[in-house]
């Protein structure tokens, strides 16, 4: 960048702001209401933020050099083919399994109704008798009658 010395400028100029502006890294500070505000990144110090990245991606940080980028590109490449051959054989195996049955379809096997857990039933009245109880009548009180 242009900010070797890593200068902050602090002004109300608006051509000095628009001049500083176009080379990038140099934070601009504003005095706004009586408060100092720190204005964002300039379109100058993103343009060249991004391309410094850019730059980055393609060298692999500066650290890898480009027989060591073929070499990994030719490893993935193999990985892609070794799974790539996998899959087909999977394939083809499902196929001959489909094959050897005559496309007879497994029948799917229906659950069986259950009974209801007893402990969350209530107790039928008369299932400790094993008889039924016969239901006794009232004998009416006789009034007198004089």
């Amino acid at each position: 960048g242009s900010n070797e010395n890593g200068y902050f400028v602090a002004t109300q100029d608006d051509e000095l702001s628009d001049t500083l502006r176009t080379s990038p890294f140099v934070p601009l500070f504003r005095l706004g209401r009586g408060v100092l505000l720190l204005e964002g990144p300039s379109s100058a110090s993103r343009s060249y933020a991004s391309r410094m990245e850019r730059d980055k991606e393609r060298a692999g940080g500066g650290l890898v050099t480009e027989e060591e980028r073929d070499a990994v590109q030719k490893a993935k490449e193999r990985e892609r083919a070794k799974a790539r051959k996998k899959a087909e054989a999977a394939l083809a195996a499902a196929q001959a399994a489909a094959a050897a049955e005559n496309g007879a379809f497994q029948t799917r096997r229906k659950n069986k109704a259950k009974q209801p857990n007893p402990l969350s039933c209530k107790k039928r009245k008369g299932a400790d008798d094993g008889g039924e109880k016969k239901k006794k009548k009232r004998k009416r009180k006789k009034t007198s009658d004089a």
